[in-house]
């Protein structure tokens, strides 16, 4: 299994780096104080060895455990040759050191691995000069050090694990804001494209329809033509600026929209349960789905009864659009020329819209009428939570629209 390099934060390297350099300070000062004059020059020796040592592990980069390794090891020989040479000179601070920062900074193999082997030399230095009674207390020493080492470097590893965790949170936390950006784009542009393609393609053909009436000379019928294009026109705009708003979360509350939408249909209304908010998407899209069932009941079935219910639970929504069916020639069954653009989006459109929130919608023949030739749409949309109006979604919504 490949080593990974332990990741040390800026404190944990300030304060290893400073406790070498210490170290050496106190190193430097104990051999001119303590070490014995004719040991003095091996000393100095041993101290310039732990010098460059430490200096060579410094300048290496934190990823390049190797280099680091080499500099402790530098750093470890000139304490054991210092232990060796005289034992009142304090060598055995530098093995110390050595130990903590090998077990602190290194991988945890290699460094329990260099560990082990300051440990042994340091235990078997003082034997290079007939002291074995030193054995015991270096050992002493050197289990210390691994104690504060194991310490320090399970303090460090527990931080870096919990700043591991904090960056990956942070990680997810915007890849989901952006992908609930990215996602209310796409549903912004689908709504204007539906509106703006179907009120310009319906513009198109009755103005089409208008330049060959005036090729024949039909100024009356193409005038009425013109005349229905700019309607058209206006509703379009009327449709944009009512998507915009609800987007935004500014528009009229979703049962003002609904009865006016009936009123002017012409189509009855009823209601029931106490209304609960809804996201903006959520909201447009029922508010889109009574829009095209209207719409729907004027070009095949018109002069039918038709009717809007709308019933709040406290665990869902449930809208339908019924009417009673078309009683008079299947051929008659058109639309008439004053419907506005309001739907023309098509069941497809609809189905596609509704699983976008997570609800249900159900379409088909309705035999409750008197003579069973109606038609219903039926939408269901589960309660999302008692918050659902400032969910993350909604704010994402309002964001992404007011940018």
């Amino acid at each position: 299994m490949t080593q990974t390099p332990h990741r040390a934060g800026p404190e944990w390297t300030w304060a290893l780096n400073a406790g070498r350099a210490i170290t050496l300070v106190v190193l430097a000062g104990a051999t001119v104080a303590l070490a014995a004059p004719e040991h003095r020059v091996l000393a100095a020796i041993a101290l310039a060895v732990s010098f460059c040592g430490s200096a060579y592990g410094l300048r290496q980069g934190p990823e390049r455990w190797i280099q680091r390794l080499l500099g402790l090891a530098l750093f470890a020989v000139g304490g054991v040759a210092l232990l060796a040479a005289d034992g009142r000179a304090p060598g055995w601070l530098a093995c110390g050191v050595a130990i903590i920062a090998g077990v602190a900074r290194l991988p945890l193999r290699p460094g329990l691995v260099f560990a082990g082997a300051v440990v042994a030399a340091t235990c078997l230095a003082p034997l290079a000069r007939g002291a074995g009674r030193d054995v015991p207390l270096m050992a002493a020493i050197c289990a210390a050090a691994l104690v504060v080492a194991l310490v320090i470097s399970g303090a460090r590893n527990r931080a870096v694990t919990a700043e591991q965790l904090l960056e990956a949170e942070q990680a997810a936390r915007e890849s989901a804001a952006e992908r609930d950006r990215l996602a209310e784009r796409q549903r912004i542009a689908r709504e204007l494209h539906d509106i703006l393609a179907h009120t310009l393609s319906a513009q198109t053909v009755q103005l089409e329809g208008a330049r060959l009436l005036l090729d024949r000379g039909a100024l009356e019928p193409a005038r009425e033509r013109i005349l229905v294009a700019q309607r058209m026109a206006r509703d379009g705009l009327e449709q944009t600026r009512r998507a915009v708003q609800s987007l935004r979360g500014d528009a009229r509350p979703l049962v003002e929209v609904l009865r006016a939408l009936a009123a002017d249909a012409d189509a009855r209304y009823a209601e029931s349960g106490e209304p609960w908010p809804l996201t903006p998407p959520e909201a447009l899209t029922v508010e889109r789905t009574v829009q095209e069932g209207l719409t729907n009941a004027r070009k095949h079935a018109p002069g039918a009864t038709v009717t809007v219910l709308v019933a709040y639970t406290p665990d869902e929504l449930r809208v339908e659009v019924k009417d009673t069916g078309w009683h008079g020639n299947a051929a008659e069954a058109v639309a008439p020329a004053d419907i506005p653009p309001g739907g023309g989006y098509g069941l497809t459109g609809m189905h596609e819209r509704a699983a976008l929130i997570g609800a249900d919608l159900l379409t088909g023949p309705d035999d409750s009428g008197p003579d069973g030739k109606g038609y219903r749409i039926c939408l269901t949309l589960p309660r999302s939570g008692p918050s659902a109006s400032s969910s993350p979604t909604t704010s994402a919504w309002s964001a992404t629209v007011s940018s």
